[in-house]
């Protein structure tokens, strides 16, 4: 596995010099978010053949001052990027308020949370609007998916969420691979990471490119969409051009360690209950008097 390059241009270079996120065989109604008017005036997609159908979008904004730059919601106060590509204090994240129908805009707290790997800070980062969102604006957060192995992630569909000239868009990938990586200018191994290869001759496959740093990667989960990445990074592994997010369950311990808000899917709870029914079911057999 040869170096990654870093695909967030460090939010120094303007957004016109950045690529989009490249699907082979883009179509504006099947993978542009909105129809017309973004950042400003955004009128959602509503075709048919938008991947994001009766999926909810509300939960990613974008910074003010950079609509090329997008962000996640994890509760209603917390979001997730890509640490080399954060929106910074005093930042303006926009919403698209589908009550209201139109932009709604939030602030960005002072308060970050940097998380570490393998003992050195990782690219992964956690952040704070000002204020929680507002439920009369009906912006969703999002579940982070857990799953009992990293093996359980492998081959499973992914919505790549990513920039273009149009706004932001919606690709497809699967994922191929769960590694540690050396995000560069890091020491070894500082990150933990989730891939996509990506198929040039595949109709609708995606990879992120230069400028959707800190963009989230979702898996549809049982009708709605569960948070596993965001963008961090791209390169090769075996000459194969890939796409690498920081992979978020593997940070969910020290998450709570910092007490910040989130969820996860499958909830713990339903298998609690599993376990507890299978256990009492158990002690009744145990029990049972022989005949």
């Amino acid at each position: 596995m040869n170096l990654f390059q870093v695909i967030g241009c460090f939010a120094l270079l303007a957004a016109t010099s950045a690529k989009a996120l490249t699907i082979v065989g883009y179509d504006s109604a099947t993978n542009d978010r909105f129809a017309s008017g973004y950042p400003t005036a955004p009128v959602e997609n509503t075709s048919a053949s938008f991947l994001g159908n009766g999926y909810d979008l509300s939960g990613v904004g974008w910074n003010a001052a950079n609509s090329a730059q997008s962000f996640a919601m994890i509760s209603d106060q917390h979001f997730v990027y890509a640490n080399h590509y954060g929106p910074g204090a005093g930042s303006t994240l926009n919403f698209y308020s589908p009550t209201l129908d139109t932009v709604v805009s939030y602030g960005v707290s002072s308060t970050t949370y940097n998380f570490t790997f393998n003992g050195q800070t990782s690219d992964f980062a956690v952040g704070m609007l000002s204020t929680s969102l507002n439920a009369a604006h009906g912006i969703t957060s999002y579940p982070i998916l857990e799953l009992n192995t990293l093996a359980s992630y492998l081959g499973l569909p992914a919505l790549i969420y990513g920039h273009g000239s149009n706004g932001p868009r919606l690709g497809a990938n699967t994922v191929d691979v769960l590694l540690p990586y050396n995000f560069p200018g890091g020491i070894g191994d500082d990150s933990y990471g989730i891939g996509y290869s990506h198929n040039g001759s595949l109709s609708g496959d995606s990879i992120v490119e230069g400028g959707d740093s800190s963009g989230p990667t979702f898996i549809p989960w049982h009708g709605s969409l569960a948070l596993v990445g965001t963008h961090s990074v791209v390169g090769t592994i075996s000459s194969v051009p890939y796409s690498i997010d920081n992979f978020i369950p593997q940070y969910l311990g020290q998450m709570q360690t910092f007490g910040i808000d989130f969820s996860v899917v499958p909830e713990p709870s339903r298998f609690l209950l599993l376990l507890l029914g299978a256990c009492a079911l158990l002690r009744r057999r145990h029990r049972a008097p022989r005949e």
